[in-house]
């Protein structure tokens, strides 16, 4: 078996240290220099190390002041894919969110097994998303129910992985998205006003957290009309995201000419 790389060790020792509460949210970490000597390596290997982190979205690197164990108000840009909100603001979209429903002591097999816990129940979040008063997005997010408070304390003008951070004090770090082409169920048509038949792209997500434990998980229905996935592929580097129209008139052939969409894929 081969030897673990050096920068990798450093890595996971720090990220140890991290979980273990040696280094609170938002507290500088030592110096490159600092934790050259601490680990006794070369400060390039130091450097590697903390990339790694701060791909892990860990910390956060602010060059010419230091380095920072993610804060949620950091952190909650990590997942731009993972938060809509954070993503209607890439794009420079006005977007508003109302909330329709929170329900609490749900039980679910199905969660259980996501969540990985035999027994929990759980709370969940019901979302309408709105650019400019013309509603593009139903989502329902879940927690367990030991995470009520994610639910009750939520608002809506910020992410609910920030929220969940803020009230948890765990940070999320990774996160999954599967979506699919589905018809548009009616409970979600009728809260998006469709009163015709469509199809909707079904997003499906989990949020996990720095304990590498599932934390948070999203359906969310994109209509149709309003959305197309935009995909760029160079070697083996393969990156997506999704585009909304609240006019539902996107010409996908003519968004191949678009460079501003492709700016950030390519």
């Amino acid at each position: 078996m081969a030897k673990k790389l050096r920068y990798l060790e450093i890595a996971q020792i720090l990220k140890t240290r991290i979980l273990q509460g040696e280094f609170p949210l938002g507290q500088a970490l030592p110096s490159q220099k600092e934790l050259s000597e601490i680990f006794n390596t070369s400060v390039m290997t130091t450097r590697g190390a903390l990339a790694e982190l701060e791909q892990e979205g860990i910390i956060h690197i602010i060059h010419g002041v230091g380095t920072f164990v993610a804060a949620p108000e950091v952190h909650s840009d990590t997942l731009s894919l993972q938060g809509f909100q954070n993503e209607m603001d890439r794009q420079k979209m006005p977007v508003t969110t109302t909330v329709l429903s929170v329900e609490h002591h749900i039980s679910d097999p199905r969660l259980c097994s996501l969540f990985g816990s035999s027994d929990a129940q759980f709370s969940a979040l019901t979302r309408l998303r709105s650019i400019d008063g013309t509603p593009v997005i139903y989502q329902k997010s879940y927690v367990e129910q030991q995470f009520s408070a994610v639910i009750e304390q939520y608002s809506e003008d910020r992410s609910l992985y920030q929220s969940f951070a803020q009230t948890t004090g765990t940070m999320v770090t990774k996160g999954k998205e599967i979506m699919t082409p589905v018809l548009l169920p009616e409970e979600a048509a009728q809260a998006l006003g469709i009163t015709e038949a469509c199809t909707a792209f079904l997003s499906k997500r989990i949020s996990i957290s720095i304990h590498d434990k599932v934390v948070l998980y999203d359906e969310a229905y994109l209509p149709g009309p309003y959305v197309i996935m935009a995909s760029s592929r160079q070697g083996k580097r393969n990156t997506f995201k999704y585009i909304i129209n609240k006019e539902g008139t996107i010409d996908s052939i003519d968004s191949f000419n678009d460079t501003d969409l492709w700016e950030d894929l390519i």
